[in-house]
């Protein structure tokens, strides 16, 4: 199945992007809110620029199995931009040239899989953010990392189902290549940011 190779084959520019994303700060309650603006001044450049987009390029048949209206995060994170006082006119422009999948299913399945999987661990992060010092009384800035709620596991669930039913084995490399470099584009925004 795609979603199992999807796992072990972006293992790596995973693993990169999570070292660079303050992991063992979070898990450690030692999060600065510097750092945290940060991880949300990426989330928001990266969604800003391909969340829609991505939305928009799935035949209406696969938006409505993924139930892509109510996947979409902006809205969150401009929510928590306004309550860290993050201007979002003012975030600098991406040095590098974003990439964009082609415009079939596969890869932008697999675009979608960094960007659906980037919440999966929100819950987890929201109460490590939530038990540090820096961040007491701030879960009004939060929004984030607490998108989906008590949904988030069957919404996990529900992507991995129609990844699974729609990306055929002639499409697996379109779709673990579009999801490798939509690591890229958040491992090379997290570089130009620090």
């Amino acid at each position: 199945m795609i979603s199992e190779l999807l796992r072990t084959k972006t293992a790596e520019k995973h693993k990169e992007l999570e070292s660079m994303m303050f992991v063992n700060h979070i898990m450690d309650n030692s999060l600065s809110i510097d750092n945290y603006k940060k991880l949300l001044t990426i989330n928001y450049i990266i969604h800003q620029k391909l969340e829609n987009r991505l939305a928009n390029m799935l035949e209406n048949n696969l938006a409505q199995k993924l139930e892509m209206n109510s996947r979409f995060k902006l809205q969150a994170l401009e929510k928590d931009l306004e309550y860290w006082q993050i201007d979002s006119l003012t975030l600098p422009a991406l040095d590098f040239e974003l990439f964009i999948p082609d415009q079939n299913t596969a890869s932008i399945l697999g675009a979608l899989y960094v960007l659906e999987g980037a919440t999966l661990g929100g819950n987890v992060i929201k109460k490590h953010i939530l038990a540090n010092p820096n961040f007491k009384n701030a879960e009004g800035g939060l929004n984030y990392y607490g998108v989906y709620g008590s949904e988030l596991g069957s919404k996990w669930k529900s992507f991995i189902n129609v990844l699974n039913e729609s990306v055929v084995a002639d499409d697996y490399d379109d779709c673990i290549n579009s999801a490798n470099q939509t690591f890229d584009n958040l491992i090379k925004l997290s570089k130009q940011l620090n």
